[in-house]
């Protein structure tokens, strides 16, 4: 047996227990120590988004290799891995392509099936990524969220649109600040709780406001690019309101209602719009070296930690914006 958290109603978490899984092939068994939480699960625990009940969340997570399926090679039991949580098919015509982060038929954990919430998950082989020596596991659950920050500064191009604007201040707002300035940008952050602003200063933003006035004092003739990550719908015309003619837009954040955007302004300023949705195994390479290497610090934005008998607490935190970043220890590390 093995203990999960399902969220059995919004905003109604428990413990029970379920059958361990068995790794079938192509596939391997996960002891999960450390889950992050993040937008998409609040989204799923506030009841905004809905797969039924029970589920359960989580998609950021590290931990170790506890069985391994036929067929799987190059991995061995005891190794200490994260997981690329989006699963694409493998035949489709964009994972051929080595898109599969838009494959049609994609299954994601704790999206699309019961996430990492668990003592234990089964995952494809292939969306394994081994955390570098030395690497905590706290540290490896952070790698996913730092990924998709990676790739979204990587659609800016910041050779081109040097001088940009980060339209909210959570954890992938202040992780694309840091891979933004990484590579070169004068980086602005916007974001209306002020408590977030240091962080994003700390992480070498140049300016980082929290109300419209001040933002708007610091547009000029627009940013060469503007990264949205807030997942609000508000956020998507103050992205094309704020843009230089000619200028680029990357939107992250998923918003569950329809954003109002004169698309005029789209068309007379010949902007250019790119969506960018979570990432592919270079970026989480990219992310891994960023982390290894120090030039991202990562746990600086963990700002509470929680047992898995506190996982209820750990959300109600994080709804009522307490914190930044939540990391549940499903478990302990031995030594």
């Amino acid at each position: 047996m093995m203990r999960v958290a399902q969220l059995v109603a919004p905003e109604r978490l428990t413990l029970t227990n379920r059958l361990l899984p068995e790794p079938g092939p192509g596939e391997v068994r996960i002891a999960v120590y450390v889950v992050g939480i993040c937008g998409t699960d609040m989204e799923f625990y506030s009841g905004r988004r809905n797969n039924g009940y029970p589920f359960v969340l989580g998609h950021e997570c590290a931990g170790m290799i506890d069985a391994i399926g036929a067929d799987v090679e190059d991995w061995s039991v005891g190794t200490r891995v994260t997981v690329r949580p989006n699963f694409g098919c493998g035949v489709c015509s964009r994972c051929n392509e080595e898109r599969d982060n838009i494959c049609p038929n994609s299954r994601g954990l704790g999206v699309t099936m019961d996430g990492c919430l668990a003592e234990f998950i089964i995952v494809p082989a292939r969306y394994l990524f081994p955390l570098p020596d030395g690497m905590d596991f706290e540290t490896g659950a952070l790698i996913e969220p730092l990924a998709v920050a990676g790739r979204a500064v990587r659609r800016v191009n910041v050779a081109d649109h040097r001088r940009v604007l980060v339209l909210g201040a959570g954890t992938i707002g202040l992780f694309a600040v840091r891979c933004a300035v990484l590579e070169g940008a004068e980086v602005t952050v916007f974001d209306p709780i002020t408590e977030r602003l240091d962080w994003a200063r700390q992480f070498g933003a140049v300016c980082a406001v929290s109300q419209e006035d001040q933002l708007n004092e610091h547009v000029g003739a627009g940013f060469d690019a503007v990264i949205e990550t807030a997942g609000v719908c508000a956020a998507v015309p103050a992205a094309v309101q704020r843009t230089r003619p000619g200028g680029r837009i990357v939107l992250t954040g998923i918003p569950m209602d329809a954003a109002q955007v004169e698309t005029r302004w789209i068309v007379w300023r010949e902007l250019e719009v790119h969506g960018s949705f979570i990432y592919d195994a270079a970026d989480f390479a990219c992310a891994a070296a960023r982390i290894q290497e120090g030039s991202v610090k990562a746990l600086d934005l963990a700002t509470h930690r929680f047992s898995f008998e506190q996982v209820a607490e750990a959300f109600e935190l994080i709804a009522r914006r307490g914190g930044l970043k939540a990391l549940i220890n499903v478990r302990q590390e031995d030594g």
